[in-house]
């Protein structure tokens, strides 16, 4: 039985649109790079993947200079990061709505009185101004920088189930990314369900499977009828 929903966050409830290129863009024309932008996009967001996944925590915008700092290195980039970074820093305070089904849901869940919880990647002082942006008010809010761990870190999972006293078997974690929001809930004993609203995952062969496959917010109360 279902009696806690984690959702993440970006992608999930919130729509981040393309805020992220276009920051990636404005930090090539300032710099003057004549390179393809998303090209340089997809190796700076490698590279920071690959600092997250480091023994030492460091929050997302320290992750950002440090991973552009070397992503300019790859480039023959000559620029200091720590000055270059910001219009991507502005990211994490500009302006991202919610999906349009998001809040109907969370009322309808919050009617069955069920816990309503955020799961994120993220800092916390930008998912706080995004909640209060969108006035989404929810019971328990998890964001990297708290329990120092980036999604799909084991220790992630471990520590919202410590912090909240769930029962894992009792969990179900909602997000639009296989990996960050399936396959690691599943493997210690979550729930996973994957809303892939742009139906990339369509036709692909997920081992283990999601317990929950959507396409829409909406259809979250019918799929979880029968477990609640």
């Amino acid at each position: 039985m279902v009696k806690h929903i984690i959702f993440d966050c970006f992608g999930t409830l919130i729509d981040t649109r393309s805020n992220s290129l276009e920051a990636t863009q404005r930090i090539l024309i300032n710099v003057k790079a004549d390179v393809d932008t998303k090209k340089f996009y997809s190796d700076w967001k490698k590279i920071k993947k690959q600092m997250a996944d480091s023994p030492e925590f460091l929050n997302e915008k320290t992750l950002f200079a440090c991973s552009l700092a070397e992503t300019f290195a790859l480039y023959h980039i000559k620029a200091d990061a720590a000055v270059e970074v910001k219009p991507m820093i502005e990211t994490l305070f500009g302006r991202r709505p919610v999906f349009s089904d998001v809040k109907e849901t969370l009322k309808c869940l919050k009617e069955k009185e069920l816990d309503i919880a955020l799961g994120s990647t993220s800092d916390t002082d930008s998912l706080l101004f995004y909640l209060d942006q969108n006035q989404l008010v929810l019971s328990n809010v998890f964001t990297s920088e708290d329990v120092k761990a980036y999604k799909p870190n084991l220790l992630f999972y471990e520590m919202i189930l410590n912090r909240s006293g769930w029962r894992r078997e009792e969990c179900l974690f909602v997000g639009d990314n296989y990996i960050d929001d399936v396959y690691d809930p599943k493997k210690i004993g979550m729930k996973a369900a994957l809303l892939d609203r742009k139906r990339q995952y369509a036709g692909m062969h997920l081992m283990p499977p999601p317990d929950f496959i959507f396409y829409s917010l909406y259809d979250l109360l019918g799929a979880l009828s029968d477990n609640i």
